[in-house]
């Protein structure tokens, strides 16, 4: 299972993402996709999402069960501390 979360990107973009995965909430993609179709879909989503976010999370053999990656991460940035993924929210200057 593979998940694509993209925020503040064009809707020809999510449009394109469609044809492979399947759109279940607002810029939120679901699907089972091999390894190498997975690559090409993380590159072609940072390759055309401008200023906006990236985020894809797929099943894998870990500690958690699942592993990902991050693209011009800004409300929670995703740290990998000895294997165990975690989201660190940025502290707000109010």
């Amino acid at each position: 299972m593979t998940i694509l979360i993209l925020e503040r990107v064009s809707p020809t973009l999510r449009g394109d993402l469609g044809r492979w995965l399947v759109e279940i909430q607002a810029g939120v993609f679901v699907g089972r996709v091999n390894e190498l179709v997975r690559e090409a879909l993380w590159e072609r989503a940072t390759g055309r999402a401008d200023d906006g976010t990236v985020l894809m999370v797929w099943r894998t053999n870990s500690e958690q069960g699942f592993d990902l990656r991050a693209w011009q991460p800004k409300s929670y940035i995703p740290i990998n501390l000895e294997g165990i993924w975690l989201t660190r929210r940025p502290a707000s200057n109010t």
